[in-house]
């Protein structure tokens, strides 16, 4: 029995309906229980894009880290389909904002304390 066998099918290939090869480019990434991280995926990016993707990253250690932004960016656009992360950053930026404004605020009340 191979490696591939003992490990059961991959995420990608259990979402293709293949067997599972020796070589297969994404089962260290994706292994089974990553199931719904690569459907999630898989809605954005073709299996296709996803191999290409990683074939442009020559070090183990920056695929990994492309799979987490992938599975990352995909969680985020399933739970808001409409602007994905778009979202999330405005959410951050307008908190930076008002955060900015507390700190002006709290500036301005210390330099009025410190003058009297």
């Amino acid at each position: 029995m191979n490696d591939a066998g003992a490990r059961g099918k991959c995420a990608t290939c259990k979402y293709q309906r293949k067997r599972c090869q020796e070589n297969c480019p994404l089962a260290q990434f994706f292994p089974s229980n990553k199931f719904e991280d690569f459907q999630n995926v898989s809605r954005l990016y073709k299996v296709s894009t996803i191999i290409e993707m990683l074939n442009t990253v020559a070090d183990n250690e920056k695929m990994a880290k492309m799979v987490e932004t992938l599975i990352l960016e995909a969680k985020i656009r399933s739970e808001n389909p409409v602007y994905g992360s778009i979202a999330i950053q405005n959410k951050l930026k307008l908190q930076i904002e008002e955060t900015m404004k507390e700190i002006d605020l709290v500036r301005k009340t210390t330099d009025y304390f410190k003058e009297l």
